[in-house]
Formats: C-alpha cells, sequence, structure tokens
C-alpha cells in the first residue's frame, strides 16, 4: 500500500469508529459497522494494515480495535505465522511501547504489553529470549519506563505464573515450561521490585529505607522514622512515584499468590512490603497502604514461613507494634485514614495474630501484653462501628488461640475487653455511635445494622466468657442490677416521667434489654463451667465455682421473673410515650428470650418451681385476646418462653388450670395471633401435654389424651376451613416434631391421623384445588412420622403414584413433593412399596417431563431413582427369581441406569452431582463398577460422557474433583483395560484431531494413584483441547 492509500484507510477506519460510538447511531448501523470490522479482522493478512494503522493513529477507539485485532490473530493464527512475521508484530508493538508510553493512554499502554506477553506465552525463550531480562532490565529504570515495566511483570505474572486457567489454551508441557522460566527468573524481578520498594521508601519517608537481609534484629526497621516524618510531599514527583509504588506493590501481591513463598519470597521483602503497608497516614499514600497490606495479608493467607520464621514474625510483629502505637498516639491520623484502610490492618492483625502468636510468645523480644495494650487502644479508638467490629474479630482469633491455662496470664487485657465491649454497646456510656445505627433496614441475612453490631460485640464477650464465665457474669450481672433497679423504680412511677428523666430512663431501658441478652448468651458458659480455675480474680475452682454460678444464675431468674411479672401485670408498654413505650416492648422481649435460655438450666440452679410458674403465668396474658391488641414481639417473646418452659421445666400442677383460657382458645383457633406465633403456641401446648405423660387425673384424662385432643381438633378442622387454612399449622407442627422422641411421635401419629385422611381423600379428587397444601402436609408427614404411620404410609404412596400419573403440569411443585415422598417410603424399608411401580411411575411419567425448566423436579426424580438403586439393589439381583421375571428385572435395571447415565449429560449442575454421588454410593455399597451388567453395557459411555464433560469448563468445572474421583474408581476396575484399550479407542472417537495428534495423546502415563492419575486426566483433556483447536484454527486460516 502507497502512503496516500495508508492514511485513506486510516481516515475510513476512524470515521466508521467514531460513527460507531457515536450516541445518533442506530442498532441497525452499528450492527452493519460490525459486520465490516469483522470481515476485516478475518482477513489473512490483517496484521500488516493493523501495524501501519498502530504507528499513525491517535484515535483511542481505532487503537482498542487494532489492539484487539492484533490479540486475536496472536491467539488464533500464531502458529500459522511464520518466524519473520511474528517477530515484525513483536518488534513494532514493542517499539510502540517504548516510544509513546509517556503519552499514551494507560488503558493502550496495557494493551500493549499484555499483547508483549501473549506473545512470549507461545515465542518465549526460543524466538523472544530477551523477554524476561527486558522486564528485569525496565524495572531498574525510573519514571514512566519503570511503570511499563511494572505493567509487563504483573501481565506476565498473571498470564505466565503457575500453570493457572488464563482462558487461553496451551499445552501441559509448554505451561510446565512457562512456570519453570518464570521461577527461575523470579530472584531478579523480586530483586527488582524491592529495589524499587526501597528507593521510594527513602524518598517518601526522608528515611532510610526498610532493613536489607543482613541488616540484623528487626529493630532496625525504618518504620517508626517514616511514621514520626509522616508528612505530604508536594512535588512533581510525587503522584508519579506513588504510581510506581503502588503498580509494584499490587504486582508483588500478584506474585504472592502462586510463587513458593519459602524459597522465593525472603523476609526482607515481607518487612519493606509491610514498610508501605503503614503509610496510610499520608493522604497521598492511601493506595500504596492498601496495596502494601493487602501483600502481607497475601502472604499470610498462605502460612508464609520462612527458615527464619521467628524472626519474620519478629518484623511484622515490631512493624505491626509500632503502627499501632502510632495510630493510637495520634488519633487524627486514624480518623484521616480511610476506612478500607482499618479493616484490612484489622485483617492483617487477626491473621498475625492466628498464625504467629501464640509462636512468638517463647521469644524473650515479644511482649506480648505490650501488643495488647495497643490493639486494645486501638480496637476502641477507630472511628466507626464497622470497623470496631472488624477489631473483634481480631480479639476473638486471640481468644481461640490462648489454651485454658494461659486466662490468668492474659485476664487484665480479657477484662479489659469485656468492660470496654460492655461501654460500647450501652447508650449511656456511647450514645453518639449507637444512636446512628440504623435499626430499620435489613441486609441480605436479614439483620439491621444494630443487630449485626449488637450480635458480633455479644459473641466477643461470649468468648471470654467460656475461659473465665463466673467473672464475666458478675462483670455484666453488677450493670444489669444497676439499671434493673432503675426499671424497678420507673415502673413503680407508672407513666408519670418527668420530661428532662425521659431521655436517661430511654437509655437506661435500652441498655438493659442489651444487657439482658447479653446475659441469656451467657448461660450455656456459666452452667458448663471447666474443671479448672477461671484465672482472673482468684476464683475458686470446681464445684465451689459450679455453686457460684448457679447461685448467681437463680438471682438472675428470680429478678426476671419479677419483673416480668411485673409488667404482665401492669403492661407498662400502654402507659408511657411512645418512645418509652418502644423500649418497654424491646426490654420485656428480651427477658422473656433471656428466661427461654435459662430455662434450659433452671433445674441446674434449684430454681423454686413457683419462680418458673410465675414466668409461665407471665408469659400467658400475651398470648390470649384483648381488646387491644398486645405488641407483636411481646406475643412472639412470650411463646418462645412457653415453648422453652414446655420442653425444660416439669410442673407439678394441673396443666387447665395453668393454661388457663389459652388450651381453650387454641382448640378453637389463635387467628389473633401472628401466624408465626401461633406455630410456637402450637408447639409448646403440645409439647407441654406430652411432658406430663398420663399423670394427669380426670378431666381431659392425662397428658397424652390432652395432646391427642389439641390434634383432633386442629385437625377437625379441615373439611370445614379448607386444606389451604388448616393444613399449613399442621405441617408447621409436624415439621417442628420431626426429631421427637419416638414415643411422642406416636401420640402425634395418632392425633394427626383423622387429617391425613382426610386430606388424602382430598389428594384423590379430580378436581383438588389445594395440591399444593396437601403435598405439603404429606412431605411434612413422611419427613417426620413416617415408622409411625404403619400401612397407612404404603396405602398413602399407591395413591401417591396413582395422583402422579395425572397429566397436570407442575408448576407449584406438587408432583416434585409427592416424588419426595415416595422416595421417603422407599429409604424406609418394607415391603409395602411397590418397586415395580415406582420405576414406571419415573419412566412414562416423572422423567419425560422433568425438562429443564422444572429442574427441581428432575433432581427429586433423579433422588427417587438414586433411592430405587441402593436401597432396593437387591430387587434386581433375587435369588429365587427366574425366566421372564428375572429379564423383567435386569431390563428394569438396565433402564434405570440409562436414565442416570442420561442425567449426565444434562446442563443441571446440582443433577450431575445427585447422580454422581448415586454412582459412588452404588459402587460403594453395591460394587456397581464390577457388575457384568455395567462394565458390559455402561462403563465406557459413563466415561465418555465424563471425559467429554471435563472438556468442556463452565459449570461442569465446580464438580471436578467429583467427576475425576469417578474416572478413577471406573479405570481402577481394570487400569490395563482403561489405558490400553478404552483409552484410545476414546481419543481416536474425539472430532477435530490429526492421526499424529492422537497417537501422541494415547501416550497415557501408567499412574494409578487417585492424585496423579487425576492430573494426569487434567492433562489429557487440556491437550486434547489444545490440539482440536489449533485444528480447528489451521482449517479456518487456510480458508480465509
Amino acid at each position: 500500500m502507497s502512503e496516500f492509500e495508508i492514511n485513506e484507510a486510516l481516515a475510513s477506519l476512524e470515521m466508521l469508529m467514531s460513527e460507531f460510538f457515536a450516541p445518533t447511531t442506530n442498532n441497525f448501523r452499528k450492527r452493519e459497522i460490525e459486520n465490516m470490522l469483522e470481515n476485516f479482522s478475518n482477513h489473512r493478512d490483517s496484521w500488516k494494515h493493523c501495524l501501519l494503522f498502530l504507528q499513525k493513529t491517535q484515535n483511542q477507539y481505532v487503537l482498542m480495535f487494532i489492539l484487539t485485532t492484533l490479540e486475536k490473530i496472536i491467539n488464533r493464527q500464531w502458529l500459522s505465522l511464520s518466524d519473520s512475521e511474528r517477530t515484525e508484530i513483536r518488534l513494532n508493538l514493542m517499539n510502540e511501547l517504548m516510544t509513546k508510553h509517556e503519552t499514551m493512554l494507560y488503558f493502550i499502554r496495557n494493551k500493549l504489553a499484555a499483547l508483549l506477553v501473549s506473545i512470549a506465552r507461545y515465542d518465549w525463550p526460543h524466538l523472544y529470549p530477551d523477554f524476561f531480562s527486558n522486564i528485569v532490565e525496565l524495572l531498574k529504570c525510573e519514571g514512566h519506563q519503570c511503570i511499563v515495566g511494572l505493567v509487563l511483570a504483573q501481565a506476565a505474572s498473571e498470564e505466565l505464573g503457575a500453570a493457572r486457567d488464563t482462558g487461553v489454551l496451551l499445552l501441559s508441557t509448554r505451561r510446565s515450561q512457562l512456570e519453570r522460566l518464570m521461577l527461575k527468573g523470579m530472584p531478579q524481578m523480586l530483586s527488582a521490585l524491592s529495589a524499587i520498594l526501597e528507593r521510594n521508601a527513602q524518598k517518601e519517608g526522608q528515611s532510610n529505607p526498610p532493613p536489607s537481609p543482613t541488616s540484623g534484629l528487626p529493630q532496625t526497621s525504618a518504620l517508626p522514622d517514616l511514621l514520626a516524618n509522616a508528612h505530604d510531599v508536594h512535588s512533581a514527583d510525587k503522584a508519579l512515584n506513588m504510581e510506581i509504588v503502588v503498580k509494584c506493590l499490587t504486582t508483588l501481591q500478584h506474585l504472592f499468590l502462586w510463587l513458593p513463598l519459602s524459597s522465593h519470597v525472603p523476609p526482607s521483602l515481607v518487612t519493606t512490603v509491610f514498610y508501605w503497608g503503614s503509610v496510610a497516614t499520608q493522604s497521598q499514600s492511601v493506595e500504596a497502604a492498601l496495596a502494601g497490606l493487602g501483600g502481607v495479608c497475601e502472604l499470610l493467607y498462605r502460612r508464609y514461613a520462612p527458615p527464619s520464621s521467628a524472626a519474620t514474625a519478629l518484623r511484622l510483629h515490631h512493624c505491626a507494634l509500632r503502627l499501632l502505637r502510632y495510630l493510637t498516639q495520634h488519633t487524627h491520623h486514624m480518623h484521616r485514614a480511610h476506612v478500607d484502610y482499618l479493616n484490612k490492618l484489622s485483617e492483617f492483625l487477626k491473621l498475625f495474630v492466628s498464625l504467629h502468636f501464640k509462636r512468638l510468645e517463647a521469644e524473650p523480644e515479644f511482649d506480648a501484653i505490650d501488643f495488647l495494650s495497643y490493639l486494645f487502644q486501638y480496637t476502641f479508638q477507630v472511628p466507626t462501628c464497622s470497623t470496631f467490629i472488624s477489631c473483634l474479630d481480631v480479639w476473638i482469633q486471640f481468644i481461640d488461640v490462648l489454651k485454658p491455662e494461659d486466662t490468668p496470664k492474659y485476664w487484665e487485657a480479657l477484662q479489659a475487653l469485656v468492660n470496654g465491649v460492655l461501654n460500647k454497646i450501652q447508650f449511656q456510656h456511647n450514645k453518639a455511635q449507637l444512636q446512628h445505627l440504623d435499626n430499620d433496614m435489613c441486609d441480605d441475612d436479614g439483620e439491621t445494622e444494630w443487630q449485626k453490631f449488637l450480635k458480633h460485640c455479644i459473641e466477643c464477650i461470649a468468648r471470654v466468657a467460656d475461659l473465665a464465665p463466673l467473672d464475666v457474669f458478675t462483670a455484666v450481672m453488677e450493670r444489669w442490677q444497676c439499671l434493673a433497679g432503675v426499671h424497678a423504680r420507673a415502673s413503680g412511677r407508672g407513666g408519670a416521667v418527668v420530661e428532662a428523666e425521659a431521655d436517661r430512663l430511654l437509655a437506661a431501658l435500652l441498655d438493659l434489654a442489651t444487657l439482658t441478652r447479653v446475659l441469656g448468651r451467657l448461660a450455656p458458659s456459666l452452667l458448663a463451667e471447666p474443671e479448672h480455675s477461671t484465672g482472673g480474680t482468684g476464683s475458686v475452682a470446681g464445684a465451689g465455682t459450679t455453686n457460684r454460678g448457679c447461685s448467681a444464675g437463680a438471682a438472675l431468674i428470680e429478678r426476671c421473673a419479677s419483673a416480668l411479672a411485673g409488667a404482665a401485670l401492669t403492661r407498662p408498654h400502654r402507659s408511657h410515650p411512645s418512645a418509652l413505650a418502644r423500649a418497654h416492648v424491646i426490654l420485656h422481649a428480651e427477658m422473656f428470650a433471656c428466661m427461654g435460655a435459662w430455662c434450659c438450666y433452671a433445674s441446674d440452679c434449684n430454681v423454686p418451681l413457683h419462680t418458673m410458674e410465675s414466668l409461665f403465668s407471665s408469659a400467658l396474658p400475651f398470648l390470649v385476646p384483648h381488646d387491644v391488641p398486645e405488641p407483636p414481639l411481646l406475643c412472639h417473646a412470650a411463646a418462645h418462653l412457653l415453648l422453652s418452659l414446655s420442653k425444660n421445666v416439669k410442673f407439678t400442677n394441673d396443666l387447665m388450670v395453668m393454661l388457663g383460657d389459652l388450651y381453650n382458645h387454641a382448640q378453637r383457633s389463635l387467628h389473633y395471633l401472628e401466624p408465626k406465633t401461633g406455630g410456637v403456641v402450637r408447639e409448646a401446648l403440645v409439647s407441654l401435654a406430652l411432658a406430663r405423660g398420663a399423670s394427669l387425673a380426670g378431666g381431659i384424662g392425662g397428658g397424652q389424651d390432652a395432646a391427642r385432643a389439641l390434634l383432633a381438633a386442629w385437625s377437625a378442622a379441615l373439611p370445614a376451613a379448607g386444606p389451604a387454612a388448616a393444613l399449613p399449622p399442621l405441617t408447621a407442627l409436624l415439621h417442628a416434631f420431626a426429631a421427637a422422641p419416638t414415643a411422642a411421635k406416636k401420640i402425634i401419629a395418632e392425633g394427626i391421623c383423622s387429617a391425613a385422611e382426610s386430606a388424602l381423600r382430598m389428594l384423590c379428587e379430580p378436581a383438588c384445588t389445594a395440591e399444593t397444601e396437601i403435598t405439603d402436609f404429606f412431605l411434612a408427614l413422611f419427613t417426620a412420622l413416617l415408622p409411625q404411620l404403619g400401612n397407612f404410609a404404603y396405602t398413602a404412596i399407591d395413591v401417591f403414584l396413582e395422583v402422579a400419573q395425572r397429566g397436570s403440569g407442575d408448576g407449584s411443585g406438587s408432583l416434585e413433593r409427592l416424588v419426595e415422598c415416595v422416595r421417603l417410603g422407599v429409604e424406609a424399608g418394607g415391603g409395602g412399596v411397590r418397586v415395580h411401580a415406582v420405576l414406571e411411575l419415573l419412566h412414562s411419567h416423572v422423567l419425560p417431563r422433568a425438562d429443564p425448566a422444572t429442574p427441581t423436579l428432575a433432581r427429586a426424580a433423579h433422588r427417587l431413582l438414586a433411592s430405587v438403586l441402593v436401597h432396593r439393589w437387591r430387587y434386581f439381583f433375587p435369588h429365587k427369581c427366574e425366566g421372564e421375571e428375572a429379564l423383567r428385572r435386569t431390563a428394569e435395571l438396565r433402564g434405570a441406569l440409562t436414565a442416570l447415565g442420561r442425567a449426565l449429560l444434562q446442563p443441571d449442575i446440582e443433577l450431575l452431582r445427585i447422580n454422581l454421588n448415586t454412582l459412588d454410593t452404588l459402587n460403594t455399597k453395591w460394587k456397581l463398577y464390577h457388575k457384568a451388567i455395567f462394565r458390559s453395557e455402561f462403563m465406557g459411555s459413563v466415561l465418555t460422557v465424563l471425559l467429554s464433560g471435563l472438556t468442556e469448563g463452565g459449570a461442569r468445572a465446580l464438580l471436578l474433583d467429583e467427576a475425576l474421583a469417578a474416572v478413577h474408581a471406573m479405570a481402577a476396575v481394570d487400569f490395563v483395560a482403561f489405558r490400553r484399550a478404552f483409552l484410545p479407542h476414546f481419543i481416536q472417537t474425539l472430532p477435530g484431531l490429526e492421526p499424529h495428534h492422537v497417537r501422541l495423546l494415547a501416550d497415557f502415563p501408567p499412574d494409578t494413584d487417585l492424585p496423579t492419575f487425576t492430573q494426569n486426566i487434567q492433562r489429557l483433556m487440556n491437550d486434547v483441547n489444545c490440539y482440536r483447536t489449533y485444528q480447528s484454527l489451521a482449517c479456518n486460516t487456510m480458508g480465509s
């Protein structure tokens, strides 16, 4: 092309690209332009035009199109180009990068660097011998050339380091070669990167660089000098220097992901990286600080342990201690620091404590108390609650590494932590922060900001209580008693509150609610006192300590019972202004919840029965109807207390007397309660009746009769109220008692049988309109009570098999639930389930409907199929069965295995998981892979499907380990046959392979152990993909 033609073609391309990105261009015209550009890109010699355009244009759209076209050529046509053509492309790209890198846009520069690395993927070292040395030389330069070197270094790490999947196909031998080449050059690269950081550290902090490997003890670190001289340098080179540092640190962070750490990363480099992780006190260095801490965290995540690991840990400790000291002594710097940096610092501290704290305890240079002191100051000086939560994670990690005998040594720090956290969660100490926490909007976990904050704080206190339960409980109880006194005095005055005291009373009530929740959480720790001293305050060990804990728990229960009795009597939430009323509701709900937790330990604490009856009586008024409805929160909390009492306390008084009107209301309806609360009340009433056994005389007759009467009353409502209204409460009740003792399940089954029979009749009706509720009920019934249903279960299963054959769709999931019920019947054993009918249902009715649009039905069907194969295997191999019956059962087994194998082809990943697990279970339990029918008819096909799936990637890669394990288990039946017969045949049947490719691939290593075998299979399938892709690209190139 002449110069004029080149300029004319470039002008046309620039006009097309500008038109394409213009806001006025419609989609039809954009498609036309895309087709024109695609035709240009696919031309065999388009790279020549691209190189010419690259030298002349400044248009960013054109540049990106050119580079994208060159990328496509490198990835698809590179092996078909001659050596001279490859060299021409590489030299032109390198020349453009080195001559224009200071003026070109950063994403153009990065794209050019990525193309050079892509070329190195194929040509280094034979055609591109100076690739790595060029990078190292650039890293030793200054200014913008150094940035180019860093961009190339990071791209090389991302694309060539550690045989990783970058989306570009390479033969496994080439991947291994690239990894070896990268590792060979790493000492030079790491030395150059370390020199960059040290050089810029000297400029940044006006101090000596971080210690070199020969500088001795970690006390020589330059970190204190940097912090002491922290300032913002306003020079022309400041931004450039920071860009270099950030790029260097991000490059190192990526290298740390895959390098063998102990052999390649010297401790001095770790110290240098941490040096930069401590410069967040300078406003222009936040990115560098985040990258520096991120690099150190990456090392700790990989459990970096060089030969001198103790010295390295001391260096990190020294650096961290000096940084904490600086931040706590200069709080204005902490408040200036970005929240991401503070959270990253907490992440580092958590990792450091987890990996090195116990190791450093034996080092004389390590002062654990000093470290904890500064960690404590940092924890309670951070500016936000989210960062405070991150700091609590550090303390929880510290508690996790402690042994019980360490508690006395660190009790002072732990005690201070508990008191500090208690202050943090109380409005009277921390109102400025707490009042800004949102308690209305819920996150993805269903928690508000306040709830999440409180949960973390309470969990931290509870973890300390695991080490010293009585001491922590006493500390919380002292505060609680003071606030309980305020609450008692306020209750005595009724609703009369002076306006000036309203805010203080509101804070006291909210704090009392918070502390009540803490005391409820501490119950398990206090009553599970280990056989050693609590340590912190010289408490008496053993039985004496346990008795003190029980006495403290009993005192709490007595005090809360009294407060709740008063609340049930006076209803303070009705007589106070809205804010105080809400506080009273929260407080009494927390007291109900706290007592629910303590009910489990009431007998251990020797709490008088009349106290527990008082709690029982306090809950009941909130569970019966009133003219003015009670707050739902209080009702729900009272219901849970009633449930806890029913399960943990043995009452001696008459059940009817205790329950009063609630029993009568429950028999009729609990519509006045919210559905969830009504469900808890039903569970509590049945639990109470079952716990009473047959000890009651007269009236209902006994606890068992009372339970049957309740269940019968709820079941009797089914015909009148209909399944949509009557069955959901029974379904919830069945779920609640799924883990109940067998005797209790028997009584429940007797009481609920009428509802089951009525529901089964309704299900049989052709015009049934409530299949969802009915099938939900039966699935819960079979899950909870199948052994107690007797012959009714088999009758129901026969009905399910008939109903499942209806032609209706499964939009509501009814068919899926019926299939699950049949599965439970199959797994229960016994001869009542007809295997032939189940298989007929699956093959003729369920599996044909299980299309990709109904994945849950397909999964349920294959779970049922798996149950039939696993639990009824002997059905297919009967001892006394010959002739046509034996042939029929063999045909049924063949059909079941065919359906299982067909499911391996489906795209649903969960379905694949189910069937891989089924194959594994069948082989483990019944030696499936050794059976003649499987070896002769199915093994080859299943192996082919699994190996072919390994080449696809995508979602199937999530089950790579399971698929490889299945292949190994099948090959293990006869490794020689697998290697010499199956694999050569399999490779020959694969499309897109040349004969010489087949010969190369057929040489499969003879290793039989699982790790090596699976690696060899992965290499084989990777190479299959590569050869097929190369062949496809070669054909396309010849065609163009």
